[in-house]
């Protein structure tokens, strides 16, 4: 005698655990402050913010000078570049590369609005 229903054997299937489902996060949307600085940046750097800083190639990205905690300060003060995508990813991966430009927007910032405002904003 074959059995094919296994349901009513000794050894049943087991039933399938309940999964619970976890609550889905959402990406914090930016603020109208943020938006606002993101759309209104410039640069004291370059006057040219249609091609790459360094590469004259079309430019895909803006890119903050100061990274982290003072990327909304290099936005409000001009510390802002054009880079393609190829420079971009060389800037975000090589720190020597992003020191290069964190050293030349210093001397800019320092050369427009003073020693003291650096310190004040950045240090």
């Amino acid at each position: 005698m074959l059995i094919r229903d296994l349901s009513n054997s000794f050894y049943p299937v087991p039933k399938p655990k309940n999964i619970k489902k976890t609550k889905e996060t959402k990406i914090k949307n930016k603020s109208n402050k943020l938006a606002r600085l993101e759309n209104k940046r410039f640069s004291i750097i370059t006057k040219d913010l249609e091609k790459c800083y360094f590469c004259n190639n079309a430019k895909m990205d803006l890119h903050e000078v100061f990274r982290g905690r003072n990327r909304q300060k290099s936005m409000k003060w001009g510390l802002v570049v054009p880079l393609c995508r190829t420079c971009h990813n060389k800037i975000t991966e090589d720190k020597d590369f992003s020191k290069v430009l964190e050293d030349i927007a210093k001397i800019k910032f320092i050369k427009k609005y003073g020693k003291e405002k650096f310190t004040d904003e950045f240090k």
